[in-house]
């Protein structure tokens, strides 16, 4: 018996060949997207727990006003103390504790927890003037990003105020 091969039915060997490559071509699109979307995830969470530290310094500097010169002092020279919370005598439960320290001090130990705060989390935190105001600018870099006292160029263009292109930082005013 003859077998006539224009009377055979089914799917021949290259359209499966052709189906499994538009296949592969969408996992591997689907594979990208995915990376890029965790990429993204991880730069908001970056971006949220460095405004969470800017907020952090701006609230401790707004309570305590008159120290605003002693915050950007410390904050900038890495200067702090953590002797100003007195600590509770365990014999006497009621007793509360009081701080011990004038407001310059305390703004100093406000900088010590910011800074801890800061270096666990991989960032560099500076107080300086704001560009184009007379109010001071919390500035906080991490990645690659690389900020100082003297350099913030790496962040922000200091003629214009505008943010560097890919740079991982963000600035807050503050009084």
């Amino acid at each position: 018996m003859l077998v006539n091969h224009n009377d055979q039915k089914g799917i021949g060997l290259i359209e499966v060949l052709v189906a499994l490559v538009i296949l592969a071509l969408g996992v591997l699109g689907f594979a990208a997207l995915q990376l890029r979307a965790l990429d993204a995830a991880q730069e908001a969470t970056e971006q949220t727990v460095a405004m969470s530290t800017a907020r952090d310094l701006a609230e401790r500097m707004r309570i305590n006003r008159g120290a605003l010169e002693n915050y950007k002092t410390a904050i900038n020279t890495k200067s702090t103390v953590d002797t100003c919370v007195g600590v509770n005598n365990l014999t006497k439960p009621k007793k509360i504790a009081l701080p011990k320290c004038n407001e310059g001090n305390f703004a100093q130990q406000d900088v010590g927890e910011v800074l801890a705060k800061a270096t666990n989390n991989g960032q560099t935190i500076i107080v300086e003037d704001c560009v184009a105001s007379e109010l001071n600018c919390i500035y906080v870099a991490w990645g690659k990003t690389v900020i100082s006292v003297d350099d913030l160029s790496a962040c922000i263009d200091m003629t214009t105020g505008t943010y560097v292109v890919n740079s991982k930082c963000l600035v807050m005013e503050a009084f």
